[in-house]
């Protein structure tokens, strides 16, 4: 007779702990900027649901207490904070079993540039550093004048070369997500001549070869032949012609400027400026290469539009036996022929100098009967 008498006692018992515990609340979390930079404060915010005052709210990063904040009257909650690394963040209220849904923040290392010496058209040697130190790569963009020179993704904390395509200031810029770090180099240029050697050098003759000037095989030394292709470009650039690349011939060639033919038609053909003393050979209308001449003393050698008419691997003359080296014949006895001598002046008996070193080439790219335009 006494069972329902004790289960009654302890259903009674029950009902104080089920009156005491908290109804089914829910708590969120939100990141105005998920993507910051080290050192940089933001705010962690949220509320929980139902609105109540003095809830203690937990904000974990993989499973550990990081911060804490307790509710407002209507059940929000703000924790300013340093975050110092990246990860995944979840709040809840304390010794409660749910969660809010997980929060990515980003944190991007602060980066500087270390930047050393800059040489024209070689390069800037620089160091992008991060703090803390991080591993990856990062974007770094290089500006001249304000228009894009090149971007590249190179390692944190590893030197690389910057590329100078010119003389003068340049800006640096290194990105990773929204951390940036800014920095200037000015590029400066030595005065390079005959004998000088060293990475400008290289980095002289590759230039001089993208602005279709005709140039010998790569070398660190500056000789003779670079010698005749630095001649052929002051010439077509109007700037003296002295052989030695100088402040004035360094800004030249930081300018995107090939020499326009006479003559744009369709196909293939050279051409000779007298007054510059270049030959340029044109196809389609557009310069291909030019090279330095010397044409006839006194301005003896005609002008007007020719042709190849006959080529001789060398032609004996009054001057001597064989001594118009690869003779292409274009007017009776006037030709476009490799000469010992080709000063950076009209010099020869009537004829056009080439260099010795670039006959062998012009001989061979050019057929009997292709236009050779020759104009003061």
């Amino acid at each position: 007779m006494r069972r329902p008498i004790i289960a009654a006692a302890i259903f009674a018992l029950a009902l104080p702990v089920l009156a005491d515990a908290e109804p089914s609340s829910a708590v969120t979390l939100e990141v105005a900027r998920p993507s910051i930079v080290f050192g940089d404060r933001i705010a962690l915010r949220g509320e929980v649901t139902p609105a109540a005052a003095g809830v203690r709210v937990q904000l974990m990063r993989q499973g550990k207490v990081l911060a804490r904040a307790r509710t407002d009257a209507q059940g929000r909650y703000v924790v300013w904070m340093r975050p110092a690394r990246s990860g995944m963040w979840r709040a809840r209220i304390a010794r409660a079993t749910t969660w809010s849904a997980a929060v990515g923040i980003t944190v991007a290392p602060v980066l500087r540039i270390a930047a050393s010496t800059a040489t024209a058209f070689v390069g800037a040697p620089i160091v992008v550093h991060a703090q803390p130190h991080t591993a990856g790569r990062v974007t770094l963009m290089v500006f001249r004048l304000g228009r894009p020179v090149a971007e590249l993704q190179v390692p944190i904390g590893r030197r690389v070369v910057a590329p100078t395509d010119a003389a003068g200031l340049f800006a640096l810029r290194a990105q990773l997500g929204p951390s940036v770090a800014r920095a200037r180099v000015t590029a400066g240029a030595r005065a390079l001549s005959v004998g000088s050697t060293g990475p400008d050098v290289i980095a002289l003759r590759t230039r001089l070869a993208e602005l279709h000037v005709h140039v010998p095989s790569p070398s660190a030394t500056f000789g003779s032949e670079l010698y005749d292709s630095v001649i052929a470009f002051q010439k077509a650039r109007g700037l003296a012609r002295s052989g030695t690349v100088d402040d004035a011939t360094w800004l030249a060639l930081s300018q995107d400027v090939v020499p326009a033919p006479r003559y744009r038609g369709r196909g293939v053909h050279i051409e000779v400026s007298k007054s510059r003393q270049i030959l340029m050979i044109v196809r389609d209308g557009e310069t291909v290469w030019y090279l330095p001449v010397s044409s006839g003393a006194g301005g003896i050698t005609p002008v007007g539009r020719y042709r190849i008419l006959w080529k001789a691997l060398a032609t004996t003359t009054w001057l001597g036996p064989a001594i118009l080296y690869r003779t292409m014949t274009f007017h009776t006895h006037y030709a476009i022929h490799g000469f010992p001598s080709v000063p950076a002046y009209p010099a020869s008996h009537g004829c056009v100098r080439v260099p010795i070193w670039v006959a062998d080439w012009l001989y061979q790219q050019s057929p009997v009967g292709e236009a050779v335009d020759v104009y003061e």
